[in-house]
């Protein structure tokens, strides 16, 4: 029981580090393929006797793997969230009750809440 929870625990960090990766790069695939290949690696060959060995052995399969894989068609790739919409010169935006920022003129009827 211990062992299992070690390795959920070493494992854990390895996960949260596979999205730090941008999918268009093949220079990132491919380290993030090698390091999350190192750590599995490493798991299994905790296990099985050799760490040393399975994390190198891992390692490089993963960033061969990493290098190897194509990069998302265009199509996927989802619009970059931070791109500054056009602002209207007239009137900048306002927010809603619920604290979302909306561009342009408010609806007919908005009364800011100001506290």
């Amino acid at each position: 029981m211990i062992r299992a929870t070690r390795m959920a625990a070493l494992a854990a960090p390895l996960a949260l580090l596979a999205a730090c990766s941008d999918p268009n790069d093949r220079n990132q695939r491919a380290l993030a393929g090698g390091a999350l290949g190192a750590g599995a690696g490493a798991l299994v060959g905790s296990v099985t006797g050799s760490a040393g060995r399975g994390a190198l052995i891992g390692g490089a399969l993963g960033a061969v793997g990493g290098a190897l894989t194509p990069a998302p068609a265009p199509e996927r790739i989802p619009p970059d969230p931070y791109v500054a919409a056009p602002v209207d010169p007239a009137y900048g935006g306002w927010y809603d009750q619920y604290g979302r920022w909306h561009q342009g003129p408010p609806p007919a009827g908005y009364r800011p809440n100001y506290r």
